[in-house]
């Protein structure tokens, strides 16, 4: 099927094609009703190496800036803090705390030292924000903790700080979007497919009837040819075919004439 013929189609059974656009668009629209908006607010902290590394020894001295003592270390701890937080244990504790939304911990996306970014998900703003909170807070806790059940020195844990802020919550239509563009696109190829069923047995109902109506016709015509008799046929009917002998028909010559027919005419002798 080309483009005229469908578009052909679609002119021939309007009425089919709008009824189903109007299911499409119902669709689209109860489906972008159904899914609520979300909010994501996100959040990003350093480890920053202990007080002891800072400050140094007699034998090795400290740089006295913590922003100067990122090493590989740092980063080896960041990731471990990273799984830490994604794991099913941490997440009951989080939600015991009050975080019911969808959260995140990860590396900084680029990063060249050991940045966490945090991120929390959900259809409530101000719950969001206040997740987001606890979240960060638990996160610093839990370095503090791991180091301590490690038995780490208060002065050789290492630290940390926020980088950025938890920001205010920003909507998040992603999810929303690929739903709602979804359905749309379903709808149409919907609105498509129902109208060329629709013609298409339509078609061939069509044709199954023109079959019956003929049928009945063609046996009539057959009936009445063997119920006439063969000389009722009016003036003007054509005459049977004749293909034996002229005696057969009963030709009142009889075989003389046949016989004249297939010798030609025969002078006469005295």
């Amino acid at each position: 099927m080309n483009f005229h013929e469908a578009v052909a189609v679609l002119r021939r059974r309007w009425y089919v094609a709008l009824v189903l656009l109007v299911v499409a668009i119902a669709a689209t629209a109860g489906m972008d009703k159904a899914i609520p908006g979300k909010y994501q607010v996100t959040s990003t902290f350093s480890l920053l190496a202990s007080h002891q590394a800072i400050e140094g020894t007699s034998s090795v001295p400290g740089t006295k800036n913590p922003f100067l003592s990122y090493d590989t270390s740092l980063n080896a701890t960041a990731d471990f803090l990273v799984r830490r937080l994604d794991s099913p244990d941490d997440g009951l504790k989080l939600e015991g705390d009050g975080v019911t939304e969808a959260y995140s911990a990860a590396l900084a996306a680029a990063a060249v030292g050991p940045f966490i970014t945090l991120t929390v998900t959900g259809t409530d703003p101000q719950h969001v924000t206040a997740s987001m909170k606890t979240l960060l807070a638990f996160s610093q806790q839990e370095l503090v903790d791991v180091q301590t059940q490690s038995g780490v020195a208060p002065s050789a844990m290492i630290g940390s700080i926020v980088v950025v802020e938890p920001g205010p919550p920003t909507p998040s239509h992603k999810t929303k979007t690929q739903a709602v563009l979804g359905t749309a696109i379903g709808g149409m190829v919907l609105v498509f497919l129902g109208t060329f069923l629709v013609d298409s047995l339509a078609d061939s109902r069509r044709r199954r009837r023109r079959g019956r109506t003929a049928r009945p016709k063609r046996a009539s015509v057959s009936a009445a040819m063997e119920q006439e008799p063969d000389g009722a046929a009016g003036p003007g009917a054509a005459a049977p075919v004749r293909t034996g002998p002229p005696d057969d028909y009963g030709d009142p010559d009889g075989p003389d004439a046949w016989g004249r027919v297939l010798t030609g005419p025969q002078e006469s002798r005295e």
